[in-house]
């Protein structure tokens, strides 16, 4: 009787042998703890001891902890567990070694030199001469190929006539070249079209060629002042 009780107590004792070590059935970590190594090695490589210590440092120690837990008896889960945490130290500390790529160089475009010519007018007269049209379809071209732009169009008189009629054909002479280059195509937001009447004197004295001068159309930057010459040259960035 004794003994038949001595084997049913050993049945579930058996039972639970057999469940305990099929539970430690596992295979080796192997793969876990090459993949942990490989990792490590590459962080190393990278500079982690310099940019990352710490989680270089959490990496080896998982590492050294797993291959130890490993080696117990049934421990092959908890090992492949703290592998898995060593991979995934040295691959945190892999990024965070990565180091930016250079900010883009950026090449400042050289300056454009536009060379804008003044243009002349018969006396008490407003319209374009021929002469004239030549010289407004080179400036229409410059400022249609530099579209960022924008000029003023002064208007001026020689000194014959009342200073209010001078403004007025001043005015008129402006005009007329801002309508002459809207048809050449340069957008009229850019042009902007004023009477200087005939407070500037771009010649001096009272013969022919002195009045002829001083009637003109005459073109400059908002930022510049209206300076003498029949020629003005100004640079600006494409």
């Amino acid at each position: 009787m004794r003994r038949r009780m001595n084997i049913l107590l050993g049945v579930p004792l058996l039972l639970l042998t057999l469940v305990y070590l099929a539970s430690c059935a596992l295979p080796p970590p192997t793969a876990e703890m090459s993949a942990a190594e490989s990792s490590i090695a590459k962080a190393k490589s990278d500079g982690a001891a310099v940019c990352a210590p710490e989680e270089l440092a959490a990496a080896e120690s998982a590492l050294a902890r797993g291959k130890k837990i490993a080696q117990e008896f049934c421990s092959e889960l908890e090992a492949r567990r703290m592998l898995v945490d060593a991979r995934a130290n040295a691959e945190l500390a892999i990024k965070k070694c990565i180091k930016p790529p250079p900010p883009p160089v950026v090449i400042e475009p050289e300056p454009v030199e536009v060379s804008l010519k003044d243009i002349f007018f018969d006396y008490d007269k407003s319209n374009i001469r021929m002469d004239a049209a030549e010289v407004l379809r080179e400036n229409a071209k410059l400022l249609n190929d530099n579209p960022n732009i924008s000029v003023i169009i002064e208007g001026y008189a020689d000194i014959r006539g009342n200073a209010a009629y001078n403004l007025r054909l001043a005015q008129d002479r402006a005009d007329s070249t801002k309508i002459f280059l809207i048809g050449l195509g340069v957008d009229g937001s850019r042009l902007t079209a004023t009477s200087g009447g005939e407070t500037e004197q771009f010649a001096a004295g009272s013969t022919e060629d002195s009045y002829q001068l001083n009637r003109r159309a005459h073109f400059i930057l908002p930022e510049q002042t209206s300076s003498i010459g029949a020629r003005l040259i100004f640079v600006v960035n494409e």
